[in-house]
């Protein structure tokens, strides 16, 4: 990565103000409170952003620090950079954090996604505290702090085989404990639910129990009620059984009276032998009386005429009588008739209904409280083993393991290499005269040279200065190994001698694409002029 421009719109002091820089070694000259740290800082803050604190900490926070001078609601700054080949513009607007960052590739007009992730993959993935660490070093700040202790300790232990350091083993094993404890939750919450389902399950069939015993008394009570009324139905057919009969004799013994009274029966008639010898015998003396005072051809009409009457009689008689006979019949047979209405049928039909539904309600009970059983019965076979959460725990657990293991035989080899590369850059920079840097996991060094070993309390200002650069740039390109980062150093010569200076000068020159130094005095200068080192100067005026 190379920054090519910085544009403070308006940061802190500055208003306004463009400043170019190249590749190689830069230098930004100023006296003091020129803006050096500002310019410093805003680097940083393009980068990462400033995260404004609340409470007290927001007093002295860098958003605060370096909001502007002038018209504080405008807070907004730029950086042009090349990285991949690529041109890319980065705008801010501190005052709307991440929402109020923009970033545009130069070279193909794509609008890229500072929330979503791409400007961090731009700088190789590398957090802002180990920015602050490595390539971005503050006045006084050469020495490592315990951030970098941290995440150096980190990278060790992760660091695998494959070259790939991005794994943090407390962040790792962090994670790895709060997903533990998330799917602990998730169990807690599944034995909850569990036991609810249980419970509720239980409720339910205790419900259908009581449902069905209900309908079984009730199906009970309506088989009783149907028998009992099946055996009243028989009654009441033995009694019109016993009605139909006893019609029958009233009905026989009725013709039996009725044929002895010439009443109309089935085809009975009068006793015409007594009417007929009646009216002959009044006939006869009506005769004779008429004979005798009228003559006997009077006697003779009146006899015929007589005789047409009583015929006429008889006959009307005959008809009337057989018409009150049949009307007398069918009295007597609809008063004995036995009534099939009375209701007992469709009872009995509306109690055979009822014990089918009850039946079927019973089934239905029944069904449904089968599946309830075989329900709870498969749900309190299910141990907390066999549950899909107990599986991701324990997979969880594996992977810590598994991680703490193998970062064992990963730190040594790494930690080989990172001694290595300090004493290399740490040789360097002295002229040869040390020869080895030893350094532990608390990052505690030994400096070795050809004759004796020096801790590094016992070793001169200056050589520590150049240890910890050598150790934070070490450190730098193990981190940024996939994005070489710019190199700041606010102030980091003052203790050096102008042939250390040199030596340190020009393997930066040599070894980084291009580095960034802020001073106020023009020592640095001089010396890379001597050296013949080329650099670009920027002035910074009060």
């Amino acid at each position: 990565m190379i920054i090519r421009e910085l544009i403070l719109k308006n940061f802190g002091r500055f208003r306004n103000r463009s400043i170019r820089l190249e590749e190689g070694i830069n230098i930004i000259y100023g006296e003091n409170e020129s803006g050096k740290s500002t310019l410093h800082a805003f680097i940083q803050g393009m980068l990462f952003g400033l995260r404004k604190m609340r409470g007290r900490a927001a007093r002295t926070d860098a958003y605060t620090r370096y909001t502007p001078w002038d018209n504080p609601s405008w807070y907004e700054g730029s950086l042009r950079f090349s990285c991949g080949g690529k041109e890319f513009r980065l705008e801010r607007d501190f005052r709307r954090g991440e929402e109020g960052a923009k970033l545009v590739c130069e070279s193909d007009g794509e609008l890229l996604s500072v929330k979503d992730g791409d400007l961090e993959m731009l700088l190789g993935g590398i957090s802002e505290a180990v920015y602050e660490n490595t390539v971005s070093i503050g006045q006084m700040k050469s020495r490592t702090g315990d951030a970098l202790l941290l995440e150096l300790r980190n990278y060790l232990s992760s660091y695998q085989e494959s070259g790939d350091g991005k794994l943090n083993l407390d962040r790792a094993l962090l994670l790895l404990k709060e997903k533990k404890k998330e799917w602990q939750s998730r169990m807690q919450i599944r034995e909850q639910q569990q036991e609810a389902e249980e419970k509720k399950i239980k409720f339910e069939i205790a419900y259908l129990e009581r449902e069905t015993e209900e309908l079984q008394q009730k199906l009970l009570e309506e088989q009783k009620r149907e028998k009992a009324g099946e055996e009243e139905l028989r009654r009441e057919e033995q009694r019109q059984e016993e009605l139909r009969r006893e019609q029958q004799r009233r009905e026989e013994s009725r013709r039996k009276e009725l044929h002895q009274e010439n009443m109309p029966g089935t085809g009975g008639t009068l006793n015409w032998k007594k009417v007929i010898s009646a009216l002959l015998v009044g006939d006869v003396i009506v005769w004779g009386i008429l004979f005798f005072t009228a003559g006997w051809k009077a006697a003779c009409i009146s006899a015929v005429c007589i005789l047409i009457a009583e015929f006429l009689f008889m006959a009307y008689t005959s008809t009337a009588l057989k018409k009150a006979g049949k009307k007398e019949e069918t009295k007597h047979a609809g008063q004995s008739m036995p009534d099939n209405t009375s209701g007992s049928l469709p009872k009995r039909k509306i109690t055979g209904d009822s014990i089918r539904l009850l039946t079927a309600q019973i089934l239905e009970k029944r069904t449904r409280l089968s599946n309830l059983q075989e329900e709870l019965s498969e749900l309190q076979m299910t141990g907390i083993a066999d549950r899909p959460e107990m599986e991701e725990i324990r997979s969880l657990e594996l992977a810590a393991e598994t991680i703490q293991s193998l970062s064992v035989s990963a730190q040594e080899s790494v930690g080989e290499a990172l001694k290595n590369r300090i004493s290399d850059i740490f040789c360097t920079m002295t002229g040869g005269k040390y020869k080895k840097v030893s350094i532990d996991e608390e990052l505690k060094i030994d400096l070795f040279t050809e004759e004796r070993h020096v801790p590094l309390f016992m070793a001169s200002q200056g050589t520590i200065e150049q240890v910890y650069l050598a150790l934070r740039i070490a450190v730098g390109d193990i981190f940024c190994c996939e994005e070489t980062m710019p190199l700041l150093l606010d102030e980091v010569f003052a203790m050096y001698d102008e042939e250390r200076m040199k030596e340190t000068l020009g393997w930066l020159y040599k070894e980084k694409e291009q580095v960034i130094i802020f001073t106020c005095n023009r020592r640095e200068t001089e010396v890379l002029k001597r050296a013949g080192i080329p650099f670009h100067i920027v002035y910074l005026h009060l």
